[in-house]
């Protein structure tokens, strides 16, 4: 059976799609390591996630995640 054509990804797509995945997670990754340094130099957790946007539940499991 053949695919669907409607479903399927032309592989210009693909290669664009999984560009900017990679991309999405390197970003989020570097917004997490500034979140960590932030937090390091005395910033709280309210107002990191206020100045981002983000909840304060997400940037205490961000802290809690780079636990040892």
């Amino acid at each position: 059976m053949a695919p669907n054509p409607k479903r399927a990804l032309a592989p210009a797509d693909e290669q664009r799609l999984r560009a900017a995945l990679d991309a999405h997670e390197s970003s989020y990754d570097e917004l997490r390591a500034a979140v960590l340094a932030a937090s390091a130099n005395g910033a709280s957790v309210r107002v990191l996630a206020e100045f981002l946007g983000k909840s304060t539940n997400t940037i205490s499991r961000w802290k809690t995640d780079a636990r040892p």
